[in-house]
């Protein structure tokens, strides 16, 4: 009867232990998936902001660009004005495109990394700034040979 006991006991426990990691693996599993509406929320939340605000930009840009092609075609006639604007906007889309990376690529990565990755962001941003830092002092000093 002993040896029977022994079997029942283990028995029960490996049901016990098994119950235990499917309830355990179902939760992770709840967790894993309430996480990731977690983050893909907050990521479409910044795509949204973002096209929002450029949306509201080219508006604003229109208008503007209008008001400034009245006045200056009261001021020194229709096709001046429009040749000193068209002008200023390929000027802006030269910079806007050689800045790209300082204006949208780095920001956007990094706001991007901090959803996604919360924790191991803010030690990579303090070694990038350090970086950063020391690579312009480098840079002013003559370059990193005279280190």
């Amino acid at each position: 009867m002993d040896i029977l006991g022994r079997f029942t006991k283990k028995s029960e426990r490996g049901e016990k232990t098994w119950a235990d990691a499917k309830t355990y693996f179902s939760q992770r599993y709840d967790l894993l998936k309430l996480e990731f509406l977690e983050k893909s929320t907050q990521l479409l939340s910044v795509i949204f902001s973002m096209l929002i605000i450029i949306v509201c930009a080219l508006v604003v840009v229109i208008y503007l660009s209008s008001a400034i092609i009245h006045w200056l075609t009261m001021a020194i006639g229709a096709a001046w004005a429009y040749t000193i604007l068209c002008a200023f906007f390929i000027g802006v889309i030269v910079f806007v495109f050689s800045k790209k990376d300082v204006l949208f690529v780095k920001p956007l990565i990094r706001k991007f990394s901090r959803i996604m990755y919360p924790d191991d962001v803010e030690a990579v941003d303090t070694e990038n700034v350090i970086k950063d830092v020391e690579d312009e002092y480098a840079f002013q000093k003559g370059g990193p040979h005279e280190r």
